[in-house]
């Protein structure tokens, strides 16, 4: 794995203080399932794991998307709505696909130097949040 795909786990790690699941791609970098995350009580399950692959292009390539769990739904049971794509997604690292909803957040105009993927995660959890 890549020194730089090393040092954003740790961030991730020292960010949110969770548990994650590491599976190494063939490339350099790593499939990222970090567990137990708070996405608000507006959701059921209030709680999900958000997976990602951090790719060897980083810190050069944006994270995403970010995939969380296959039975998200709204506890008003309004539909998730813009961004959200769960219709034949999975959460694909080489241990196995797993059904997910798709979180498609990208960030087009990213400064690499700026953004790093515990910040990325941040983000798509306080996007997820504020819906």
């Amino acid at each position: 794995m890549k020194a730089e795909i090393e040092t954003a786990i740790q961030e991730i790690r020292d960010a949110f203080g969770c548990a994650l699941e590491i599976e190494r791609d063939a490339d350099g970098g790593a499939f990222v399932k970090a567990l137990n995350l708070e996405l608000g009580p507006q959701y059921e399950p209030d709680r999900s794991w958000v997976a990602f692959r951090i790719t060897y292009q980083y810190p050069f390539a944006d994270v995403y998307p970010h995939m969380v769990v296959p039975n998200l739904r709204r506890r008003d049971g309004k539909a998730l709505g813009e961004a959200f794509h769960s219709e034949n997604q999975a959460w694909e690292p080489p241990s196995g696909r797993q059904p997910a909803v798709m979180v498609s957040r990208s960030s087009k105009h990213r400064d690499p130097a700026v953004e790093t993927a515990a910040i990325k995660l941040a983000k798509v959890l306080d996007w997820i949040r504020t819906r």
